[in-house]
């Protein structure tokens, strides 16, 4: 006999194992490959099926959308604008379809932590077509930190997870860093992959905002950069013709870019409803099909329009897309769908560089957004920042809108704000030209009087024009004076500019020279109307005339308000810039401000609050910056901290997270900082560790203490555990021998489990490659024309009814079996499953395998055939009804017959086989 742990003469115990292993190895293999195909997968988002089947856009609310015509985006979406768009289109390479910006898809398309939330953004255009935007741009290789120009408000570092496959990477404007290497960076500030970067990607990213202070940007003239103003204002002449007219109306009372670009904004808000259900767009201006033909529109059209309207006014701006804000699922993180693609307007000013506005309704885009969440049976809430000193929420009631609808080629222009308190000239800075229209104000004269009107309200440091008539005509010639300081003398007009003073009264003086005596003008309240009356000389008595002047200065703070920063301090008085102000820090002088009333100042290094004040003779204004103190606090990762383990660190100011913070253990800097101010750390081996955080000049520290005790308990407590194990062990009498034998009977009946799973399967791929040659063979014979299709369909007809006959008599065997238990074996097993199991241990008490339950019964019965001798045809029978029966579910009383026949030949076999062994042994006996 051979050995009892293998059948086979060549076959060692221990390459049975390694069948075991390899079957674990691929099973193993299979799973990693399903892990990772969707990864490996082309496009980086769908399995090999998906990328097959083309999926059709959908509108959770029915809507109908453009089609494109001709643009270069890729079927990504804005996570893929192209360098060129159709508005109201696809960015479906041509295709039609939805656009991005008009779908309301909720699946994720990336997800964000950030230490604040904002839009963000894929890319930007340069130049209207009429129906769309290009933005050729050749991006060149990412170097490195990128420089930021213009004004710097702040600092925000975000991480990102696409979960969609990208070739434009979602940033805050204005990106300064990325994490990537591989990444281009175009003109217009988007970063951009030459390869799609496929779902699952990450980074992180640092972007430096810009201010979007209105008191700020109000101070902002026109002197642009020529080639800011050269790429940045151009539109259609046709497209001009129709929308400048309106748009100077609309805007004629609007002293600065910024009060151009606001009254805009609020005229589109007010008069275009917010749908996704609109027409399909023209062919030849949207723009204008949009401001004089349409009642509604989504984001692509308010933007072109808002675009288009500042350019007719030579406010250089353009067209960018990217993605809203999303919906906050998490402590500064962002969830970021399909349905937030989204489409806004940079305005360029002078000295700040691009700002975003957003001219689509805040509050009909969100509410559009959570009934598609609520479709999908989602919650969804979100808050969002559009415009400069713009928020809007779910949730939050809509304003007043105004109803003025403009007529095609010009209309009727809605009324501005009112522009009183505001400066006015020709770049929009302040300095004047002394030229401008009358106030609102009412005249009331009588035949003699001087009458002066100025072209605004008096204000600190603003520059007016006035104008002296009597009896409706100017009077040329004539000296004015400002508080007794001659500021020029009318000319044919009558009229003469000057700045007002930074005094609390403003007094103005005429001085006629064919009379003998100045003429003074009257007390005038400074609410009152802008025109009053001077008398000639029966007036001459009143000479204390005085204006009343508003002193008190708004000052306002841009930049990071952290200690040791810079900031630029900016003040106005009703928005009129206070130029050579000086600006202290507690009360010391620390710089002067500029023509456009700031000035950069360097905040002190210690935390506390700090007083902003500005101030010029009477006017003066301050505002308090607190310069919070940097925070940190450690949770352990275990349970307990402990030595080697991990630490997390948490660094926060006034309870928002910090960023990029450098954290040293022990003196020894160790990581920084991520996007939810977190970074995680290691403890030495030691009693306790010192954590530091340093960022902004500041530095906090914390001390992790009883490591080496809480390492003690944990020692203790095992040890207590494993001692009550061996008391409990003792009393049951478990051994080491016990053990492992325990440890033995698990791997083996692991391997026997494996062992199962493989036969079951090897029984699987039998029939079905039994199955496969028998129809391989039937349509091999239709073809030939061995066998008639109806022949063919005759066989399948016959199969299809043995099918249901078998399953017709299994399922009359389970009802039996429930009223013949008593037939059946003592635990209920079917009487003929009976006779097959025990005809299968008549069979094992033949072999000569002492542990026969490590093998398969095909391995039982090759060593019973090659090495016991017994009759193959019956031990393949009685095989083959023993796997059919327990492993195959087949019915166990069609083989009781054959499986009775075979054992009996079996036992026959191995009688003979044993009672010649005895006549050998005795015939050795009786030798000599």
């Amino acid at each position: 006999m051979g050995s009892d742990d293998s059948p086979f003469d060549d076959v060692s115990a221990d390459r049975d194992y390694l069948r075991v292993l390899l079957t674990a190895v691929c099973v193993v293999a299979v799973v990693l490959a399903t892990a990772t195909l969707p990864i490996l997968a082309p496009g980086g988002t769908q399995s090999p099926m998906e990328s097959l089947i083309p999926l059709p856009q959908e509108n959770p609310f029915g809507e109908a959308g453009g089609t494109s015509t001709g643009g270069s985006g890729g079927q990504l979406g804005a996570l893929n604008p192209g360098s060129q768009t159709d508005v109201g289109g696809s960015l479906d390479s041509g295709d039609s379809g939805d656009s991005p910006y008009q779908s309301q898809d909720t699946e994720p398309h990336f997800t964000v932590t950030s230490s604040e939330p904002a839009y963000w953004r894929t890319g930007a255009y340069e130049t209207y077509t009429g129906t769309g935007w290009d933005g050729q741009a050749d991006p060149q290789a990412y170097q490195g930190p990128m420089a930021v120009d213009g004004m710097a408000d702040s600092t925000v570092d975000y991480e990102v997870q696409l979960a969609k496959s990208a070739t434009s990477l979602p940033t805050v404007w204005r990106p300064k860093s990325v994490s990537r290497d591989d990444v281009m960076v175009t003109e217009y500030g988007a970063v951009t992959s030459e390869r799609p970067l496929p779902a699952g990607t990450t980074y992180s990213a640092t972007s430096v905002t810009p201010p979007d202070d209105p008191e700020v940007l109000r101070t902002s003239g026109r002197d642009y950069p020529a080639d800011i103003e050269s790429r940045y204002t151009g539109v259609p002449a046709s497209t001009s013709a129709q929308v400048g007219p309106f748009t100077d109306r609309l805007t004629e009372d609007s002293d600065s870019p910024y009060q151009t670009a606001a009254t805009i904004e609020q005229w589109l808000e007010a008069n275009k409803n917010y749908s996704l259900n609109v027409s399909q767009p023209p062919e030849d201006d949207v723009a204008s099909e949009f401001i004089f033909q349409m009642d509604k529109g989504y984001c692509e059209y308010f933007a072109t329009s808002m675009v288009v309207m500042l350019r007719s006014q030579d406010i250089p701006a353009r067209y960018v897309v990217g993605y809203s804000t999303g919906e906050q699922t998490g402590q500064n993180q962002y969830t970021v769908r399909g349905m937030n693609a989204h489409a806004w307007v940079e305005v360029y000013f002078e000295g700040v560089g691009w700002v975003k506005f957003d001219p689509t309704p805040g509050q009909e885009r969100l509410a559009s957004e959570q009934q598609a969440m609520q479709n999908s049976s989602q919650d969804y809430s979100a808050a969002e920042s559009g415009s400069p000193d713009e928020e809007f929420a779910v949730g939050t009631p809509a304003g007043e809108p105004q109803t003025e609808t403009p007529t095609d080629g010009g209309g009727q222009e809605s009324g501005g704000d009112e522009t009183e308190g505001t400066e006015t000239g020709a770049d929009g800075t302040g300095d004047s030209d002394g030229t401008g229209d009358s106030g609102d104000g009412q005249t009331v004269s009588q035949s003699g009087e001087f009458i002066v009107e100025l072209n605004r309200t008096a204000t600190p440091g603003a520059a007016v024009a006035a104008t002296v008539t009597r009896d409706g005509a100017p009077v040329e010639g004539a000296t004015v004076s400002f508080n007794g300081e001659p500021v020029g003398t009318t000319g044919p007009a009558g009229t003469v500019s000057g700045t007002v003073p930074y005094e609390a009264e403003l007094t103005i003086t005429v001085d006629v020279a064919s009379d003998a005596d100045p003429l003074i003008a009257p007390s005038v309240p400074r609410d009152s109307a802008r025109s009053f009356a001077i008398t000639g000389p029966q007036a001459q008595q009143s000479t204390n005339a005085s204006y009343e002047l508003n002193t008190t200065a708004s000052v306002s703070i841009t930049g990071e308000q952290v200690t040791g920063s810079e900031v630029t301090v900016t003040a106005t008085v009703d928005g009129v810039p206070v130029r050579d102000g000086d600006v202290l820090l507690d009360g010391e002088q620390v710089a002067t401000t500029d023509r456009q009333g700031r000035a950069t100042v360097a905040l002190p290094t210690k935390p506390g609050n700090v007083s902003v004040a500005v101030e010029r003779d009477a006017v003066s204004g301050n505002t308090t910056v607190v310069l919070a103190r940097l925070s940190v606090a450690t949770s352990p990762s275990l349970p307990l901290a402990l030595p080697v383990a991990g630490q997390t660190v948490n660094a926060t100011m006034d309870g928002d997270p910090v960023t990029n913070a450098t954290v040293t253990v022990g003196g020894e800097p160790t990581a920084r900082t991520g996007a939810a101010g977190q970074a995680t750390v290691g403890m030495p081996f030691a009693a306790s560790a010192e954590i530091s955080v340093s960022k902004y000049g500041q530095t906090a520290t914390t001390t992790v203490g009883g490591l080496l005790v809480n390492a003690a308990g944990v020692v203790l407590s095992l040890g207590v555990l494993l001692a009550g194990t061996v008391v409990g062990a003792r009393r049951r009498n478990v051994t080491p021998g016990t053990l492992w034998g325990w440890v033995r009977a698990a791997r083996e009946l692991a391997v026997g489990a494996l062992v199962g799973v493989a036969v079951v399967a090897d029984d699987l791929l039998g029939r079905f490659r039994t199955r496969l040659e028998l129809t391989a063979a039937a349509l091999r014979d239709l073809f030939t024309g061995h066998r008639s299709p109806a022949a063919l369909l005759d066989a399948l007809r016959a199969w299809i009814s043995e099918r249901f006959a078998a399953a017709e008599d299994a399922a009359s065997d389970a009802v039996a079996a429930v009223s013949t238990t008593e037939s059946n074996g003592g635990d209920g097993t079917p009487a003929a499953r009976v006779t097959i199991r025990e005809a299968w241990t008549r069979f094992l008490t033949h072999v000569s395998l002492r542990r026969y339950w490590t093998r398969t019964p095909g391995e039982i019965a090759t060593h019973a055939i090659e090495r016991d001798g017994l009759p193959p045809a019956a031990v393949r029978t009685v095989r083959d009804a023993f796997r059919a029966v327990e492993y195959g579910q087949r019915d166990p009383q069609e083989h009781v017959a054959a499986v009775e026949d075979a054992i009996r030949h079996i036992e026959t076999a191995a009688g003979q086989q044993s009672s010649a062994t005895d006549d050998t042994d005795d015939a050795t006996e009786g030798r000599p």
